[in-house]
């Protein structure tokens, strides 16, 4: 299986080092985020100048970017954030193709407004909800007009927290091949599930609601305890062997991208914790 990362993991001063870095670790593909190299994940503007560069330094290294990031609270209590956080996914739509990749990544978000990676009680309401199909909406017809696939993934403190949820979104709009699932193991865990005796189960069923749907794979692990505390792959309980062979039964060839590497000394262990594994 192809190993790729996540670019804001590593820090670079210029989008060559970044991708010769990339190269060096011997990673072949990339989620690419473009804090990476200017102050902004959703800049207002994209330079198509800037998109070369990354697509040419890329390509020098011999890496494919699988997927960029394209993430804002979807679900915002702000309706005039959302907006803005559309119109930024719009910018960065019209210029996936420069960076040779048509897979754009999105959380749901969440209604706490200081923060989209911190839970809210709303984020249990049906009007939480239905602002996430609105905005969805949005972003399927903006990715309709790009020619570009969707991918989506559950995050603990997002509105879309489970299997279950990921599961009715999908078939709210399960007559487009524009939406598909971001598969990482780690995310499925809300506070209180992360034990090993939930791993291989709580695995299973994720597969058995979302294999048929899924579009990538993270690498991320978390760590033991009644809290979800994220880590880097072989740091935690989350089950890689198990992982590879959900993803065989459903005929997944894609990138497996690393992810939760919160310093660079980690590096080297995730990958060979990997490789292990993968091979």
């Amino acid at each position: 299986m192809e190993l790729g990362m996540y670019s804001i993991e590593l820090q670079r001063p210029t989008v060559e080092a970044l991708f010769a870095a990339i190269r060096e670790y011997g990673f072949t593909g990339v989620q690419f985020d473009f804090l990476s190299v200017c102050d902004e994940e959703m800049p207002a503007e994209i330079d198509s100048a800037l998109t070369e560069r990354i697509r040419n330094a890329a390509a020098e290294n011999g890496v494919q970017i699988v997927s960029v990031n394209g993430t804002f609270n979807m679900i915002d209590p702000d309706p005039e954030k959302r907006a803005d956080g559309l119109r930024r996914f719009a910018e960065l739509a019209k210029h996936m193709h420069e960076l040779d990749s048509n897979f754009v990544t999105l959380c749901t978000g969440s209604r706490n407004p200081n923060h989209m990676w911190r839970p809210h009680p709303d984020n249990e309401t049906e009007e939480a909800w239905d602002d996430l199909i609105v905005t969805m909406r949005a972003a399927l017809e903006i990715a309709e007009k790009y020619d570009l696939i969707i991918g989506l993934e559950t995050e603990p403190s997002n509105v879309m927290n489970t299997a279950e949820r990921c599961r009715r979104l999908m078939d709210t709009f399960d007559n487009t091949p524009r939406l598909k699932v971001i598969m990482d193991i780690a995310n499925l865990f809300r506070p209180g599930m992360a034990h090993v005796e939930n791993m291989r189960p709580t695995m299973r069923h994720a597969f058995d609601l979302l294999g048929k749907d899924v579009g990538l794979a993270h690498g991320k692990d978390v760590l033991d305890g009644d809290l979800t505390q994220f880590t880097y792959a072989g740091n935690g309980i989350v089950d890689f062997a198990y992982f590879k062979e959900l993803l065989a039964e459903i005929g997944y060839n894609g990138c497996l991208v690393l992810h939760g590497i919160k310093d660079e000394a980690y590096f080297p262990e995730a990958i060979r914790n990997v490789r292990r594994v993968f091979g």
